[in-house]
């Protein structure tokens, strides 16, 4: 059966698999506005764009449902979220930044009664200044900020709180930072990471002398992650501390950004090479999504 693509038309990366994809018959998929979708004509949907959109989400789960694999799992974001990613976290014993979600309070709304304002004390004890605050769904630096004291935390939340569910997040402090591409729970690659906003990160081929004494743990921690979220495709944020301590700092990157000018070459060969495989073996495997699968089913 053919593969559909979900994503922009001009989207380099998607060009890329779809060149990969040698053989196996693709489509860019291009739906109407249906109240009652008809069954999918794919064998596999690769989806990179319905977390943006609710009407594409709820198609996909429909047509999921129905029996195409969907990549990633379109009913991941129902289970996991930036809270209860802290769960798997200690389970797993992955040290973590220190975190707090804020409450989202609308004024006027009668949950406003049930949601008290955030004891700053504790909050403050608990994540320390400098700290980061951030959307608990956010995207590419949007709404990100870096707070150095309890009175601008509380006034970005004032700002903030009417329109984001936020997070506070501890400031690692970090001598190298590495984002870890995983395709198909089992296979990673970790690239050198300057983080930064607006589009301007930069990234780089660690060298094989610093990652002596990490590579095995970041790498075996990242599997297990994904494995435990049912994700094919996902890139997770590692810091390394001046002690020697790798930190996941963010693991929900199910709509990884791959760009062939930004990636170093080889990475971007790699990212592109490994996921044309999922794909070929999800699709020839029968494979199901995590709620749709029958006793015995992959």
């Amino acid at each position: 059966m053919k593969v559909g693509i979900l994503e922009f038309r001009d989207n380099e990366f998607m060009k890329s698999v779809v060149s990969g994809l040698a053989g196996v018959e693709t489509e860019l998929i291009r739906v109407g506005q249906l109240s009652h979708p008809s069954p999918s004509p794919y064998g596999l949907i690769v989806d990179r764009v319905s977390f943006s959109d609710p009407y594409l989400r709820l198609l996909m789960r429909y047509w999921s449902i129905g029996g195409t694999y969907v990549l990633n799992d379109p009913f991941f974001t129902l289970v996991y979220d930036k809270l209860s990613e802290l769960v798997l976290y200690d389970r797993l014993s992955i040290p973590h930044a220190r975190t707090v979600v804020l409450p989202r309070v609308n004024r006027g709304e009668d949950v406003r009664e049930m949601v008290a304002e955030p004891d700053w004390s504790a909050v403050a004890e608990q994540v320390g200044f400098p700290c980061i605050l951030k959307p608990a769904d956010g995207y590419a630096w949007q709404d990100v900020f870096r707070v150095e004291d309890a009175s601008a935390l509380r006034g970005l939340y004032e700002s903030l709180k009417d329109s984001r569910t936020l997070l506070v997040q501890q400031l690692v402090p970090w001598v190298a930072y590495y984002r870890v591409f995983c395709v198909g729970s089992r296979e990673t690659l970790l690239v050198k990471w300057k983080p930064l906003p607006f589009d301007m990160g930069e990234y780089a081929v660690p060298s094989p002398s610093e990652l002596l004494g990490i590579q095995e743990t970041i790498q075996q921690k990242t599997i297990a992650l994904n494995a435990a979220f049912g994700l094919d495709f996902n890139a997770v944020e590692w810091c390394v501390t001046a002690e020697g301590t790798p930190v996941v700092i963010d693991s929900l990157n199910d709509v990884p950004d791959v760009r062939r000018e930004k990636l170093p070459p080889s990475c971007y060969d790699w990212v592109v090479g490994r996921f044309c495989d999922c794909i070929r073996e999800r699709l020839g495997s029968g494979a199901r999504n995590s709620l749709v699968r029958g006793p015995g089913q992959p």
